[in-house]
């Protein structure tokens, strides 16, 4: 699979990644019913964004269209541990999951494309970045929480011409 970017920013993320899984905590109640996934008001947004911002840059060039930054946690555990194969076409143009907690009965999240299913184990601190189109199947934790975070950039360019030249296998 050549669609993919992986990078540990666990350096990066080291000062306040306690406090980004405190307000992912928190923030729980807003979780709707069935879902898994939930906005966070996260003091660090802007943090994050100029991370991803610039590791993306270090890939590929693209020109953010929208600077309305959202931070979606994904929580699962032994009581909310829904998911499906899901894409990001809607929502945005680059995609990236940050692994902020990680259970000991990780998974990893599935990638499909062209009828071909790369699974990946993240460590926590890792940063995967991938186009809006890719096909996702983040497994379930039930052991312990396993907490990430949804980022997504909304560019001018067309994600397939964005990611046409990557060629970075997990």
């Amino acid at each position: 699979m050549s669609l993919l970017i992986k990078v540990s920013v666990d350096d990066q993320i080291k000062d306040y990644k306690n406090n980004l899984i405190k307000e992912c905590e928190s923030s729980r109640s807003n979780l709707v019913e069935g879902m898994n996934n939930y906005l966070v008001s996260s003091k660090y947004t802007k943090n994050l964004y100029d991370m991803l911002i610039k590791t993306c840059q270090k890939y590929f060039k693209f020109t953010i269209k929208d600077n309305d930054f959202k931070v979606w946690c994904y929580y699962s555990d032994d009581k909310f541990s829904g998911t499906s194969w899901h894409n990001h076409e809607n929502t945005s143009t680059i995609n990236a999951v940050l692994y902020l907690k990680i259970s000991k009965d990780n998974k990893g999240i599935d990638f499909r494309y062209n009828d071909e299913v790369t699974n990946y184990k993240p460590k926590t601190g890792d940063l995967i970045i991938f186009p809006n189109f890719l096909e996702h199947y983040p497994h379930p934790s039930k052991a312990e929480p396993r907490i990430t975070l949804n980022l997504e950039l909304k560019c001018y360019e067309d994600s397939k011409d964005i990611f046409n030249n990557l060629k970075v296998k997990l």
